[in-house]
């Protein structure tokens, strides 16, 4: 697929991941602040054939793929976007009103950036997570660990440029459920690419994030995964660690202790197959 080149005309574009949608009317609970012909969105909407969804109007382009899993979807979206600037986007979300000059301004600010997280509240209005304090440069683990993909604002012809993408074993609907937005803010700065966290709130979310499923085998799995591509072969002490963890803060019984070993070693081991076969 030959990549869309940037846009001068459009500098900023909002890449929104969907499944199954017969419509664009999900599009305005999005942004209720905003006339949709002011913004240029683009939709990709993972189906089946002869579910395909449409848009009439120019500035809202849609993409229709019949492949599943939310990295695959996102990755989709940037091959195909010509924004200079994109926003990752899922259908559940709010933006709030301004949210177009809060981005402008931060990557004006900040011409060295590549990548820009910005903040999410719930729509009661507290913050969606704990953040800095102040905005900052990003450039530890520890740093872009917690980052959610809907705070996520990029230069498109950067990230082209440095062929940084999501994990498709990562992500809803990937072998692991979670921990693609880590994968890729590290690959960008693996790459010497600057990452930074902006102190203002661009949208809202419908919850705060759970812990309930801390304890589950997906995530168990995953986070064993990740230690392997971060640590290789001493992620295997840290399943043990990790485990301890769950068992320290009631996520799991020490029953549970032998099994979730267990899941977390047989993650690391189908991430190592896969990883071989690609």
């Amino acid at each position: 697929m030959e990549v869309p080149t940037s846009n001068p005309n459009v500098e900023l574009e909002i890449l929104v991941s969907t499944m199954n949608q017969n419509s664009l009317s999900f599009l305005d609970s999005m942004f209720p602040y905003c006339d949709l012909s002011s913004l240029h969105i683009l939709v990709v909407n993972q189906t089946k054939k002869g579910k395909e969804l449409s848009s009439s109007s120019a500035n809202i382009r849609v993409i229709n793929s019949y492949e599943k899993g939310l990295s695959k979807s996102r990755n989709l979206a940037i091959e195909n976007a010509v924004g200079n600037i994109c926003l990752i986007s899922d259908d559940d979300v709010q933006y709030v009103k301004g949210f177009q000059n809060i981005v402008a301004k931060a990557f004006e600010q900040y011409t060295e950036v590549s990548i820009i997280r910005f903040k999410i509240d719930t729509f009661s209005g507290q913050a969606y997570k704990k953040y800095p304090d102040s905005s900052t440069v990003l450039t530890t683990r520890k740093s872009i660990k917690s980052a959610s993909s809907i705070e996520i604002g990029f230069r498109k012809k950067t990230i082209i440029k440095y062929n940084i993408k999501f994990n498709a074993m990562f992500g809803l609907g990937g072998i692991f459920p979670s921990g693609e937005e880590y994968l890729f803010l590290k690959d960008t700065l693996k790459k010497c690419l600057k990452v930074y966290f902006y102190n203002e709130t661009i949208v809202k979310h419908g919850h705060i994030r759970s812990t309930s499923n801390a304890g589950s085998d997906d995530r168990v799995k995953t986070i064993a995964a990740i230690n392997y591509i971060d640590f290789k072969h001493f992620s295997y002490l840290l399943v043990l660690k990790h485990v301890y963890f769950l068992i320290k803060n009631n996520f799991i019984k020490i029953n549970d202790a032998i099994f979730k070993i267990q899941v977390g070693f047989k993650g690391i081991n189908s991430y190592k197959k896969l990883k071989n076969k690609r």
